[in-house]
């Protein structure tokens, strides 16, 4: 039997669909990934358009993440202002009550203020994970350390208040006075006494940068808390406020000859903690106002990176998707057209003389 030599459409009709079966492996990527494309350079002109668009859109997602995680550490703050804001409120509603009644219960208020003490403490060394919330940008060294040295100081003022050796004034001034009282005294860490402590902030976008700093040393905290050692030292060095006819030998006063000078000494540093601790509370709603503000505007700018971020993905989404159903389409064809071309090949492959002349 004579054969009809059919290598030259073989080898054409391979190489169709060679071409056939390209068309088909990038058809079924594209369902499978809803992508044109799996390399940038699949997309031809549009590679500029989807690399700028990406890059962007990962700038605005890291922005994004920096924002959640000011945004948590400033509730957290938040918070904790204002769970100490109600401590003190506690402790500044009983001296007051304290006043109303024409009595001062150095035991009882002591008591509380010794409590209070270590909570307020904890609230200014709060965390988010392991890192202090009110230390400034050093975030792993604790803001507030219990080292005695603010009750030492306190119970050595008092006593010397009440043996004369200060004046009610110089008492008041003693702990009044930061440089007489520091914070290396209070117990702060060397960074925050020093006032080396730097600003803690958030990058918000390429060129901005949000400050949201507290400091466990600002005024008001700083005030509560030498308050509220004042108050529980008094109870400590203190037995009554005035001598009475009937008190024992050795019992404790505050510094006078009389029981009105008594009183009258007493009750100038008992109104000056109180205005103290009237005028800290206040300065605590201006921190928390201040963080009010740059969660605010951390908030309003995040809506704008959304925004953003959609019509980056739209951008991206019209460079490098495909329309799913018309790649079914196109892939349901091309399956067909494949089948036939595969039927025409072997039909040319087994060709010889007589059914080629049939």
């Amino acid at each position: 039997m004579t054969f009809v030599s059919t290598l030259g459409q073989s080898l054409d009709q391979v190489e169709r669909l060679k071409i056939l079966q390209n068309q088909l492996g990038t058809l079924q990527t594209q369902l499978t990934t809803g992508k044109k494309t799996t390399l940038f350079a699949g997309l031809g002109s549009d590679v500029i358009t989807s690399k700028k668009s990406r890059a962007n859109f990962n700038a605005l997602d890291n922005y994004l993440n920096n924002i959640q995680t000011a945004n948590r550490r400033i509730s957290m703050t938040t918070n904790l202002i204002e769970e100490t804001k109600t401590q003190a409120e506690g402790l500044l509603g009983s001296l007051e009550l304290q006043t109303q009644q024409g009595e001062y219960e150095i035991e009882a208020l002591g008591q509380y203020a010794n409590n209070l003490q270590g909570f307020i403490a904890n609230l200014l060394n709060e965390k988010d994970g392991d890192r202090y919330l009110l230390g400034g940008a050093n975030t792993l060294d604790k803001p507030l350390t219990d080292t005695g040295g603010l009750d030492t100081y306190s119970r050595k003022q008092i006593e010397d208040w009440v043996n004369g050796t200060l004046t009610t004034d110089q008492f008041i001034q003693s702990y009044r006075d930061k440089t007489l009282l520091t914070d290396t005294v209070v117990g702060y860490s060397a960074e925050i006494a020093s006032g080396q402590a730097k600003s803690v902030t958030v990058r918000v976008d390429d060129n901005a940068e949000i400050d949201y700093t507290v400091m466990a040393n600002a005024d008001p905290f700083r005030n509560i808390m030498i308050a509220v050692s004042m108050i529980k030292n008094i109870d400590a060095v203190l037995d009554e406020v005035t001598l009475e006819a009937n008190d024992p030998p050795g019992t404790i006063t505050a510094p006078g000859a009389t029981q009105q000078e008594q009183n009258d000494n007493f009750y100038r540093v008992f109104n000056d903690l109180a205005a103290m601790m009237n005028k800290a509370l206040d300065q605590v709603d201006t921190e928390r106002f201040k963080l009010a503000q740059a969660q605010a505007q951390t908030t309003q700018i995040a809506d704008n990176h959304k925004f953003e971020k959609n019509m980056l993905a739209n951008a991206i989404a019209d460079v490098e998707d495909v329309d799913i159903n018309e790649v079914a389409v196109k892939l349901n064809a091309l399956t067909i057209q494949l089948e036939a071309s595969y039927r025409v090949t072997a039909t040319i492959s087994s060709l010889n003389l007589a059914n080629f002349l049939s």
